[in-house]
């Protein structure tokens, strides 16, 4: 905490005596704090001085008592200067200082921002490795892990649209923008959220880690947690985020002895850039026509007509403000909204807010309705006057499963090693996924294109992960065949094999393996089996799916030498000039080519004739000449044809009669190819320049 050691002096050239200590030894002083009182005794010795500390620090040693008389060059006490290791907005937190002036400015303050919702408080490096390690033995002494949970498609689904404010399983709260009327939110919590956070805080200490602002952040915490005994308040939300596009950026801030602890839940891994410890979960999504709203924005996307929300027109502004009154709007729904009716087959229809997609054709206006598709959720109306929306996601069944396992695998293996060591979740949660399909042996039909190799298909990286074998063909290992139809030479093969080993084997459609891997156990083979004639639409696994694994890193490319083996050899010779010599290059070229134009056209002047020549007109009126003869030549052949059958001794006319001038000495004679070739080459020019 403190590196400097500073001796305190005398303020005097003659002795004095040290009256009263108004600190002990240990005490942190600030600048200008009174540190003793003291006499002159060079005057009269009986007026009490005080001396004032010019520096802040912690008083080390006390090297003079009370009553004793000090020599002007010896040194009363020791104080090691404040190195400022915990900071609150630009203040020290232990002494006090401003750190804007430019004094404090010099020394190594606080840059570690511990705390989630208080960016504004930062420790030094020091006391934050000391904090991270008290937390890390804390959690092993607990048998704890970190566990980092998104909120946006993960936990919840919020939406900003207008919805009926009767929607069972809905929670509406309205945040206040600043300098703006603020907005309504709609949040659907996903199904069993209470009950895996519960299970999950038995082995985890949970934090929230969201892209949303911090007021909705903390919103949406109060519902999850309005007792705040699971997250507290760890809320890392979009304010406190070093990246706006990435949330790998903080981990070093928030545990700076390292991620060993720490496991992922969301469903973007690419905010993590792909981390090892990441488990990438089904995306939830209630509201049909809402994404994540609080995404942040693709790199260079450009902005794109979308279709509107509900069946609505699209809409500009991407969140609608609403009336800054959240109490009579919730109570009133908005006027868009119709009282629902049942209808015949016992749905709930509304004229607005029914899940329809529309066709918007471009310069229209006018929006065409379609028929619901067959998998769009049920609305229907219970006795009490509430909308229930049938919600079948059970992901979060399956997610807790997961964690379990991979909390058990960790300390399985952290007391393997004596308690000496601590794991690496970046390598258990790859371990714990290769365990699901152990021992099994695939073999691929119509999941990889011919024209791609086997071992960069993502079915092939899918089923490695899981840790499955891959084959291109059968062999004597063989336990399932993943086929997308029915028929293919390989389903036909395994049927022959089927028949003559003891030993079943399954061929099952890509669902299966997608559904591994998704849930991270091996689902049922009879639940995906490949039927007759049946053919599965899920070629591509979906992207909860298909993690990428992570790119390999950059190799420094050798320099090749060249048969010389000098270094110059291999530089782009243009590479040496600077700009000034090109642009003199360029200069000596357009010089070049002005004299040799100065003088061909002094030397070639044509006449009157030349330019009235046909050979010399210019390439519009050769190729309106062109147009010209074509149409004659036509008009040519088709009247020689008719006339063929009365007079066949009368000659064809090859060629339009062209004007001709009498020869003079001095040009030469007019030549027919001459002026033909020179048409070609401008109708060629011509058409080059159209493509």
């Amino acid at each position: 905490m403190a590196d400097k050691t500073i001796p305190i002096f005398v303020p005097s050239e003659k002795p004095v005596k040290l009256a009263k200590w108004k600190i002990k030894q240990g005490t942190v002083v600030t600048q200008g704090q009174v540190l003793f009182l003291y006499k002159d005794l060079a005057g009269d010795g009986e007026e009490l001085k005080k001396f004032k500390s010019s520096h802040a620090g912690t008083v080390s040693s006390i090297k003079v008592k009370e009553g004793d008389v000090v020599e002007p060059s010896s040194a009363v006490a020791d104080l090691e200067e404040c190195r400022h290791p915990t900071v609150m907005m630009e203040m020290c937190a232990e002494c006090g200082a401003d750190l804007r002036s430019e004094e404090t400015k010099k020394l190594d303050v606080a840059i570690v921002p511990m705390v989630h919702s208080v960016p504004e408080l930062k420790v030094s490096e020091e006391l934050a490795q000391k904090l991270g390690k008290e937390d890390a033995e804390r959690l092993l002494k607990d048998r704890k892990l970190v566990l980092l949970v998104d909120l946006d498609q993960t936990l919840v689904h919020t939406t900003n649209d207008n919805i009926p404010p009767n929607l069972k399983g809905v929670l509406h709260f309205f945040l206040r923008g600043p300098g703006g009327p603020g907005r309504w939110c709609h949040t659907r919590l996903r199904p069993r959220t209470q009950e895996f956070l519960e299970s999950a805080a038995k082995n985890y200490e949970l934090h929230i880690c969201t892209f949303g602002a911090r007021q909705y952040a903390h919103a949406v915490a109060e519902l999850l947690d309005p007792e705040k005994k699971y997250f507290s308040h760890r809320i890392l939300s979009r304010d406190e985020c070093f990246d706006p596009r990435t949330k790998a950026a903080n981990l070093k801030a928030l545990f700076p002895c390292g991620d060993n602890m720490v496991c992922i839940i969301d469903d973007r891994e690419d905010v993590w850039r792909h981390a090892a410890n990441l488990i990438h979960v089904r995306p939830y999504s209630f509201f049909q026509s809402t994404g994540d709203i609080n995404a942040p924005p693709p790199i260079e996307e450009k902005p794109k007509l979308t279709i509107g929300k509900n069946g609505t027109q699209p809409q500009v502004q991407e969140m609608p403000t609403l009336d800054a009154e959240p109490d009579e709007n919730l109570e009133k729904p908005a006027n868009n909204f119709e009282k629902p009716t049942e209808g015949s087959n016992g749905k709930v229809i509304k004229e607005v807010m029914e899940e329809k997609p529309v066709d918007i054709k471009e310069g229209n206006e006018k929006i065409e309705e379609v028929e619901l598709p067959p998998a769009e959720p049920v609305w229907t109306e219970t006795s009490d006057g509430q909308i229930e929306v049938e919600d079948p996601d059970d992901y979060l069944i399956y997610l807790e499963d997961i964690l379990k396992r991979i909390h058990k695998h960790f300390y399985d293996v952290y007391d393997k090693m004596g308690q000496k060591q601590i794991p690496d979740l970046k390598i258990v949660i790859p371990e714990v996924k290769s365990e699901v399909l152990t021992g099994t042996s695939l073999v691929f039909s119509g999941l990889v294109p011919t024209h791609q190799k086997l071992e960069t298909s993502r079915a092939y990286l899918v089923a490695r992960s899981l840790g499955a074998e891959v084959t291109q063909d059968f062999t004597d290992k063989t336990t399932h065949l993943v086929a997308v139809r029915a028929g293919t030479a390989k389903v036909n093969t395994s049927r022959r094999i089927t028949e003559k080993k003891s030993s079943k084997l399954h061929v099952v459609t890509p669902d299966w393996l997608w559904s591994c891997a998704e849930r991270w156990e091996r689902v049922e083979e009879k639940l995906y089996t490949l039927q007759r004639g049946g053919q599965s639409s899920c070629r591509r696994p979906p992207a909860h799916c298909s993690s990428p694994p992570p790119p390999p890193a950059p190799v420094a490319a050798l320099r090749r030498r060249t048969p010389s083996g000098r270094f110059m050899d291999t530089i782009n010779p243009l590479l040496s000039f600077s700009s000034d010599d090109i642009a003199d290059m360029d200069r000596e070229v357009e010089d070049i080519f002005n004299e040799s134009d100065e003088s061909s056209t002094d030397d070639e002047k044509p006449s009157q004739d030349d330019v009235d020549d046909e050979e010399n007109l210019k390439e519009d009126q050769l190729i309106r000449i062109d147009e010209e003869s074509t149409q004659d030549r036509l008009q040519e052949t088709q009247d020689s044809s008719n006339e063929s059958e009365n007079d066949e001794e009368q000659p064809r006319p090859r060629k339009r009669p062209r004007k001709s001038t009498p020869p003079s000495d001095e040009e030469p004679p007019d030549d027919d190819d001459s002026s033909w070739n020179l048409m070609g080459a401008a109708l060629e020019r011509e058409f080059l320049a159209q493509d």
